[in-house]
C-alpha cells in the first residue's frame, strides 16, 4: 500500500530528504544569531555565487529562532536565486517548513516538486547530486565549521562535475584543516588561486601560507588591499581575511590603517566597523605600549559594534571588558562587566569562552592566580572541544608541571605568558 495513503502530509518521507532540516545542524541560540548576522552581512552582494545557499541557510536559521514567516520569505528568495538541480535542497527545505507550519497540502506540493526534480536529474544508488554535495559542504563550512567534512563533500561534488567555485571552496576548506600545511598543499593553493583570481579569500589564504613558510608577501598583500579598496563595495566583504593577512605579513598598525580606509569609503557598514574594532583589539593587546587615546577609541568602537549586533555581541562584550582593563581608570568597569557576564544563563560553549577569558583577566589584571586557576579548571571541565578548552588545559598543565604554589604564582606575573 502506498505510504501516501497513510501519510497524506508526506511527513513520513521527510526524514529521508537531503536538506538543512535533516543535516543535524544544532547550535545554541547565541550561535544561531551569530551565524545569521554573518550571513546577512554577505547578502548585499548580488553577484555572490553562494547567494542561493545563503538564503536557504538563513531560512533554516529563522525556523530555529521561531520565525517561520521570515523563513518562508528567505526560502522563497532562494527559489528565485537557484536553478535546475540546485533547487533540490530548497524544495526539500520548503516541504519541511510547511510541515512544521501545519500546512500539509503545501508540504506535499514541495515534496512532489522535489520528487519530480529527482527523476529529471537521477543519480546512482547511494549517491547525491553534485549540487547537493556542494550545498551540504558549504553549509558545513558556514554553520558547523567542520572543514574536514566540507572538504570531503566538495571533493564528492567535484568528482561528478568540475566547477571553479567548488574547487576554490574545497581548497579553502583544506586550508582551514590545520594539519594540511605542507609544500604540496601550498602548490594546490597557488593553482586554485590562479584559476579563480577574483576569489580574494583564497588569494589571502595562499599568501598566509607563504608567510608561514618564510616567504615575504607584504608587497603583494598591499596590492591585494589596493584592489579591494579601489573595487566596488561588494569587494569589502573580503576585508576580514585580508586584515588577518596584513596582521601576519605587514603589521597590526597597517591593518588598522587599512580597516580605517575601508570604513571611510563605507561609513554605514556595520561589518567594516566590526573589522576595525577587531584590528584595534589586536593593537591594544600587543606588548608595545599604547596610548590612552587609542584605548578610549577602541572602547567607543566596541560599544558601537555591540549596538549594531545586539543578538550576537557576547564575544564583543568580552573584548570590551578586556579593553576597559587596559585603561588607566577602567578596571572597575571591566570587573563590573565580567560580573554581569558571569551571572548570565549561558550555553556551555559560551561559558567555556567566558571562563577562559576571565581566568586570564584575573591573572594578568588582578594578580589573582588562585582564582585564575579555578576558572581555567571550570573552562577545562566543560566537554566542548575548542581552542578555549585546549588553552585552559595547556595553562593548567604548565601549573602542574612547574608545581608552583598560589603564593608563587602571585609573585610571577609572566607565568602564563
Amino acid at each position: 500500500m502506498s505510504a501516501h495513503k497513510h501519510d497524506p502530509t508526506g511527513a513520513g518521507h521527510l526524514d529521508g530528504l537531503q536538506c538543512h532540516f535533516t543535516w543535524e545542524l544544532e547550535h545554541s541560540r547565541e550561535l544561531l544569531f551569530s551565524i545569521r548576522d554573518r550571513l546577512e552581512d554577505l547578502l548585499p552582494n548580488e553577484s555572490n555565487p553562494w547567494k542561493g545557499y545563503i538564503y536557504n541557510l538563513l531560512g533554516f536559521l529563522q525556523t530555529r529562532l521561531g520565525r517561520s514567516d521570515e523563513a518562508l520569505s528567505l526560502f522563497s528568495a532562494a527559489s528565485e536565486a537557484l536553478r535546475g538541480p540546485a533547487l533540490l535542497v530548497n524544495y526539500s527545505d520548503l516541504a519541511w517548513l510547511h510541515h512544521e507550519r501545519g500546512e500539509p497540502t503545501l508540504s506535499q506540493e514541495y515534496l512532489q516538486r522535489m520528487q519530480e526534480l529527482s527523476k529529471e536529474y537521477p543519480t546512482e544508488r547511494d549517491q547525491l547530486l553534485p549540487e547537493v554535495y556542494a550545498e551540504k559542504a558549504w553549509t558545513q563550512t558556514e554553520f558547523c565549521r567542520n572543514y574536514t567534512l566540507a572538504a570531503w563533500l566538495f571533493q564528492k561534488a567535484l568528482e561528478a562535475e568540475e566547477r571553479v567555485e567548488w574547487r576554490s571552496a574545497q581548497v579553502l576548506a583544506s586550508f582551514y584543516v590545520k594539519k594540511k600545511k605542507g609544500s604540496e598543499f601550498l602548490e594546490q593553493l597557488r593553482h586554485a588561486s590562479e584559476r579563480d583570481p577574483e576569489n580574494l579569500p583564497l588569494r589571502a589564504g595562499y599568501l598566509q601560507q607563504c608567510t608561514r613558510s618564510g616567504q615575504e608577501v607584504g608587497p603583494e598583500a598591499k596590492v591585494l588591499a589596493a584592489k579591494v579598496l579601489q573595487g566596488p563595495d561588494r569587494m569589502h566583504r573580503h576585508m576580514e581575511s585580508l586584515l588577518h593577512l596584513y596582521r601576519s605579513a605587514v603589521s597590526v598598525h597597517a591593518a588598522v590603517d587599512l580597516a580605517t580606509k575601508a570604513l571611510d569609503k563605507r561609513p554605514d557598514s556595520r561589518f567594516l566597523k566590526a573589522c576595525l574594532a577587531m584590528c584595534h583589539k589586536w593593537r591594544i593587546h600587543q606588548r608595545a605600549a599604547v596610548s590612552q587615546e587609542l584605548i578610549e577609541r577602541t572602547v567607543a568602537l566596541l560599544h558601537e559594534v555591540i549596538t549594531l549586533y545586539p543578538d550576537s555581541c557576547f564575544r564583543t562584550e568580552i573584548d570590551l571588558a578586556n579593553a576597559y582593563a587596559k585603561s588607566n581608570h577602567g578596571l572597575a568597569d571591566a570587573k563590573l562587566l565580567y560580573s554581569e557576564l558571569l551571572r548570565r544563563d549561558l550555553e556551555p560553549r559560551s561559558k567555556q569562552i567566558l571562563y577562559n577569558s576571565y581566568a586570564k583577566f584575573l591573572h594578568f589584571e588582578l594578580n589573582d592566580s588562585h582564582m585564575s586557576t579555578q576558572y581555567h579548571l571550570r573552562a577545562a571541565e566543560i566537554p566542548v572541544k575548542s581552542y578555549y578548552r585546549s588553552n585552559s588545559i595547556e595553562t593548567l598543565q604548565k601549573i602542574k608541571d612547574r608545581g608552583v604554589s598560589d603564593l608563587e604564582l602571585r609573585e610571577r606575573h609572566s607565568f602564563f605568558e
